[in-house]
């Protein structure tokens, strides 16, 4: 492991160890369920992610899927609940990993995944989200991936301009390049099937925060701000969790229908015979929205 992937893997394992005043664990993913807080921002971005994730996942029978770079485990722990299927949950950061076998008692390792410690064909699907704007060697990463699984990767990644990559590029676990829709042309020339699907259409984002509803605390646009937090009673009565599905089900059209988008899944099919051009189970967005876990306290927290 290299200088920068040790560090970032420390930075992980101070952002998985973060809890408030109460122990309370502060999470990656929307882990405690729509409006209850004590997790990162933007649920929009991260619900429809994570729907399209489990709606491709329908078009494959699979008995095991990992998970890599899963963070505290919501993905891998919503696989298992809607396919019932083996997941084990992978992190660089081990306490990624703590959280993840802590708040849904799933199968974790901690690894890098320059190299993955799993024999070839491992997995059935392999899983990784949002991971691979973070790696140094993507290339790498990218036929780690394909390397152990038997029938598909899906991967999602950031659609950003290079003037924000190189913005934030100083900051720790930061994006370090920019990606599109042929970013893995290349894989094709090995003779592997890709699909390509844009996600997070950035008109759709304005909406998002509308019905999401919770407090912000800018750094500009104060006054903006300042009467969006005044206005939280009255967008919570007129958004709820359908208004949030409805939202999510906008993006899959405006993503298609539109050229801008803010994210991509892609699909490298290893077996083009695993998919199904129909899905084998009906994913709803409530299946998303309604997924949910109690407050977790992290013992011994600081």
């Amino acid at each position: 492991m290299n200088d920068y992937t040790q560090k970032t893997r420390e930075w992980l394992d101070a952002r998985f160890r973060q809890t408030d005043s109460r122990g309370v664990y502060f999470a990656h993913q929307p882990i405690y369920g729509f409006r209850l807080g004590h997790s990162e921002k933007s649920l929009l971005h991260r619900y429809i992610i994570t729907y399209h994730i489990m709606n491709m996942l329908s078009h494959f029978s699979f008995k095991s899927l990992i998970d890599v770079g899963g963070a505290e485990g919501y993905k891998g722990a919503m696989v298992k609940h809607l396919f019932n299927a083996d997941v084990k949950s992978c992190d660089l950061s081990q306490e990624a990993c703590n959280r993840a076998n802590e708040i849904y008692g799933m199968d974790t390792q901690a690894i890098d995944v320059h190299d993955l410690p799993f024999e070839s064909d491992s997995f059935d699907i392999v899983l990784c989200s949002e991971v691979l704007e973070h790696v140094q060697e993507f290339e790498t990463a990218v036929e780690q991936l394909v390397r152990v699984c038997r029938k598909a990767v899906v991967i999602t990644l950031p659609h950003e301009s290079i003037k924000h990559v190189e913005k934030h590029s100083t900051q720790p676990h930061s994006h370090l390049r920019t990606f599109d829709l042929k970013s893995l042309d290349y894989i094709e020339s090995s003779g592997f099937k890709i699909t390509r699907q844009k996600l997070n259409n950035p008109f759709i984002k304005p909406l998002g925060v509308l019905v999401e509803a919770m407090p912000r605390n800018p750094s500009q646009f104060k006054t903006l701000w300042n009467l969006y937090n005044r206005s939280l009673p009255l967008l919570r009565v007129l958004f709820g969790q359908r208004s949030m599905g409805f939202l999510i089900h906008l993006d899959s059209y405006a993503s298609r229908v539109m050229s801008s988008y803010n994210s991509m899944m892609f699909v490298i099919l290893k077996d083009t015979t695993a998919y199904s051009t129909r899905p084998l189970k009906q994913i709803r967005s409530s299946h998303i929205v309604d997924f949910a876990v109690p407050y977790h306290y992290v013992r011994n927290h600081t």
